[in-house]
């Protein structure tokens, strides 16, 4: 893309957090498309894990269209393979590339839009915000979900999913001085372990099982997500570790949102859709976002109104 192609008006009083979830991410993407509709344009992004990947994107300076091209050219399985040394599961690699193809190499301090990712530190635990740097580097700093990636070093500092310590960073956007702010959280705090009824339907169909496909089915061809042990439902390593991870994060979540409130908080229903899910139906995930914000319509309108009247004032004065 190049530098021209990149510049677009943006409202820098309005700032959007998009929050982690692995395949759930492709919501953010139905979610901007609303704000674009009522005229919202937000002039800082904060991200973390799928959300880090999705903010990197539009701070870039891709549209939406764009965006929605690439989620349907893509295939997520691509951006992953496993790895055999011991240090993660899968290896990020193919992402890295498909990244650094389509971001350029690009460092924070070169997006047109203020951009900040979250990260773990490993070792201490704190979270870190990156805001300079190359951007590819946080991106899959914030996505390292531990125990299925490798930590990813930076400076130093061996850093995991952004999603132990804030995965709906909505603390950059204030203290970067959003005066209002926009927050996107893929996770519920009712998810259960158990497949949803949207799963459950799909899981006699041949095609549907073909595209969907789990870490663990993935690294284990012949085992299913859930397996029958006599009378007792059984899931496998992955799911047990993918429902750990979002149990924490959920919990956490619920405390830093407590903090520091958005003015609007979408949450779009993607329950359905595991952590480490590999699910390939990303236009239906992508409705899903769709669904949510357009269910804040009244409160995206007056904030339109109020960017509006306020982009107004400074311009006559």
């Amino acid at each position: 893309m190049k530098a021209a192609e990149r510049v677009r008006a943006v409202q820098p009083e309005l700032g959007l957090a998009l929050g982690g979830g692995g395949m759930r991410g492709w919501a953010h993407i139905g979610v901007l498309s609303v704000l674009e509709r009522y005229g919202l344009r937000p002039g800082v992004v904060a991200g973390c894990s799928a959300g880090a990947l999705i903010g990197a994107f539009y701070a870039f300076g891709y549209s939406v269209e764009q965006m929605k091209q690439l989620m349907r050219e893509q295939r997520t399985r691509a951006l992953f393979s496993l790895r055999f040394d011991g240090q993660g599961l899968i290896s990020n690699e193919p992402l890295r590339e498909y990244l650094r193809y389509h971001l350029q190499d690009c460092r924070f301090e070169d997006l047109p839009v203020p951009f900040y990712v979250v990260a773990t530190d490993l070792e201490s635990g704190k979270e870190v915000i990156f805001s300079r740097g190359p951007v590819v580097d946080a991106i899959l700093a914030s996505s390292a979900i531990p125990g299925i990636f490798a930590p990813v070093e930076i400076n130093g500092r061996l850093l995991v999913d952004g999603g132990l310590c804030n995965n709906v960073p909505v603390s950059p956007l204030v203290h970067h001085g959003a005066r209002y702010t926009i927050a996107v959280r893929l996770h519920r705090e009712s998810t259960a372990l158990e497949p949803s009824p949207v799963k459950r339907r799909r899981n006699g169909d041949d095609d549907a099982e073909g595209r969907r496909i789990s870490l663990g089915m993935w690294s284990e061809r012949l085992s299913r997500t859930f397996r029958r042990n006599g009378s007792e439902r059984q899931p496998n390593g992955f799911d047990v570790l993918g429902r750990a991870m979002e149990i924490v994060v959920t919990q956490l979540e619920g405390y830093r949102l407590q903090a520091c409130r958005p003015d609007v908080l979408i949450t779009p229903e993607v329950s359905h859709v595991g952590m480490l899910s590999l699910w390939e139906e990303k236009e239906e995930i992508f409705q899903r976002g769709v669904a949510a914000a357009e269910a804040h319509a009244d409160a995206l309108e007056a904030m339109a109104r109020k960017l509006t009247k306020t982009t107004a004032t400074t311009e006559t004065s």
